[in-house]
């Protein structure tokens, strides 16, 4: 049983609504030939959380609590509060008033039961990071400037129509 499964089993016996937000996108396997009789491509398989941080969201309906949850082993807990601590995501959805949990899971030794490790993360712990927006509108810009910064004032992206462009064939 993975993790994910403990924690929405164990939120659930809480009276929490629970459902998955993490995705899967597939992509060809790079360097995996088609097979020839078939011609099936060789694919791979991977999970994306929401917004590469969240796996669960869990809803208590009589505390009116909605509550966002990465969940890991306990040898990954550290790995993913730090996570959550580097999104500017995580941030947003704490100002907007959503619980965020993380939840791990280990076992001493084989057969014995599984013990649940929790950390609620609070707005606090983004002290550290002044610079994280506080609305969207703000991320957004973020974002954008990620995928096409900022040029110096009077600089262009030099573009050649396809039609001025001597072609080889």
């Amino acid at each position: 049983m993975t993790p994910q499964v403990r924690t929405r089993n164990n939120l659930t016996e809480r009276g929490y609504l629970v459902g998955t937000v993490e995705g899967k996108k597939r992509f060809p396997a790079k360097g995996k030939l088609a097979c020839r009789a078939c011609g099936h491509t060789p694919m791979i398989e991977i999970s994306v959380d929401l917004w590469n941080v969240f796996d669960v969201i869990a809803i208590h309906p009589e505390d009116a609590k909605v509550v966002l949850v990465q969940t890991t082993t306990r040898p990954n807990h550290s790995a993913r509060r730090n996570k959550i601590l580097s999104s500017m995501e995580a941030k947003l959805v704490l100002l907007a008033g959503v619980n965020i949990l993380v939840q791990s899971w280990r076992q001493k030794a084989e057969g014995e039961r599984w013990q649940l490790f929790e950390e609620w993360i609070t707005l606090d712990q983004f002290k550290q990071a002044p610079h994280y927006p506080s609305n969207v509108r703000d991320l957004v810009e973020i974002r954008r400037k990620e995928k096409a910064p900022d040029l110096p004032p009077g600089s262009a992206f030099r573009f050649t129509p396809i039609a001025d462009v001597d072609l080889p064939f």
